[in-house]
């Protein structure tokens, strides 16, 4: 659904409201589910939204509704119990009206509220713990109420006291609401602004809202204008700004606190009235179409840049894990390096010592090499001697042989 200019169509609507008699959406049953979550146990507390679903229920009550009330719901499992319940209240002749007051957010344009149990780490938690308003739209398609009427009073604070990994929510619900056929949405904020909770009992848009809501004769129209306009006149007493979001698809005349006929006397006066602003409407309107065809291509423009934001985070989480890693590996060789500077120690170390022993080794074989040549010598030399007593002990010392004595005769003459 596109964004509207909320005067405009609101205006619109009720220029084209029947005149005579009462809407016939004030004779047919009421039903209502209201939900009031305060006590968050992953996400920040609230502070009045169990004050405002225990108001609004009584408030409900007394303008007969047939009220469902609900506090805390803390699983997605008991928000579609209790839209079960809800829904199977519901015919072509019921005006329903749900009410939700806690943590609701949005994401990728998706609006979803937000148990009181849920734990959202991952942005697929939210999917998995948490109750897209689009399930409550399609329940009710299909039961074809004669009204259907939404009071969110949600986006009062950044539920998150840790971002989700990857992912930042933002503020405040998409206006691109997926809503059934004859449907009032009131939204307590603008995207990106947070509902506040003010100063007493209630949050400013209920207190508005509890206010207006029990007036007779007023057309819900009107009474969502003076809920916005008291909304924002409130808000900005605290220097802060909160603007509510109205969608109407809705052309009959409805009041919650039901709607008197008009004397005849003021129909004329007030078709005057209403064709004279309708034929100033149209202008606006054409002007209006301008804008918004400005509008839809910066919203597309917004998505297109949401995605590249998308990617870029997606980047920023890869990097991050890589450089991670990479401390893990710098860490590792910083340990792996000083057990190598201890090994080179070592190593020089014992090449020191094994050089010292080398040296010893060529001193000792420098000395043997003296020893055996010393061996040498001396075998040579005891060879030497042992030829030399050898020789002596082969030569035999004999005594001087005697001559014997030749006898000379001499003959005698």
């Amino acid at each position: 659904m596109k964004i509207v200019n909320v005067r405009i169509w609101t205006l619109c609507i009720f220029l084209l409201l029947p005149i005579p008699g009462p809407a016939a959406a004030d004779t047919q049953n009421r039903v209502a589910l209201v939900i009031g979550n305060t006590h968050y146990a992953n996400a920040a507390p609230l502070v009045n939204p169990e004050n405002d679903a225990n108001d609004m229920c009584a408030a409900l009550g007394k303008l007969g509704f047939d009220v469902i009330c609900k506090l805390d719901l803390a699983t997605k499992r008991e928000f579609k119990d209790a839209i079960y319940d809800f829904t199977g209240k519901i015919n072509q002749n019921t005006v329903a009206v749900f009410y939700f007051a806690g943590h609701g957010v949005q994401i990728d344009g998706v609006n979803y509220l937000i148990p009181t149990k849920a734990a959202l780490r991952t942005k697929s938690d939210i999917e998995d713990e948490s109750v897209q308003i689009n399930y409550l739209m399609n329940e009710l398609d299909g039961r074809r109420a004669a009204l259907n009427i939404f009071f969110l009073d949600a986006c009062r604070d950044n539920p998150f006291s840790n971002p989700m990994r990857g992912y930042v929510p933002m503020l405040g619900f998409a206006s691109q609401l997926y809503a059934p056929r004859n449907s009032i949405i009131a939204m307590s904020t603008g995207a990106g602004q947070l509902s506040l909770d003010g100063n007493g009992r209630n949050g400013t848009f209920t207190r508005n809202l509890l206010q207006h809501m029990s007036k007779p004769d007023q057309p819900i129209e009107d009474m969502l204008k003076a809920v916005s306009m008291g909304t924002r006149v409130e808000a900005n007493s605290f220097n802060r700004q909160q603007d509510p979001q109205i969608m109407v698809s809705y052309a009959d005349k409805f009041c919650m606190a039901g709607c008197g006929p008009r004397p005849p006397a003021q129909d004329d006066e007030l078709l005057k009235a209403k064709t004279t602003e309708l034929n100033r409407l149209q202008a606006t309107i054409a002007e209006t179409k301008a804008k918004q065809a400005e509008l839809d291509a910066q919203q597309a423009l917004l998505v297109k840049k949401r995605a590249e934001l998308e990617t870029l985070r997606s980047n920023l989480e890869n990097v991050q894990s890589k450089q991670e890693e990479l401390q893990r590996r710098q860490a590792e060789v910083s340990r792996r390096e000083r057990e190598l500077d201890k090994l080179n120690t070592d190593i020089k170390a014992s090449s020191d010592k094994l050089n010292e022993l080398e040296s010893v080794r060529l001193a000792l074989v420098k000395k043997q090499e003296e020893i055996d040549r010393m061996r040498k010598t001396l075998a040579q030399q005891q060879a030497s001697i042992e030829a030399s007593n050898k020789a002596i002990q082969t030569r035999s010392v004999k005594p001087p042989e005697k001559k014997e004595e030749t006898i000379t005769i001499v003959p005698a003459f």
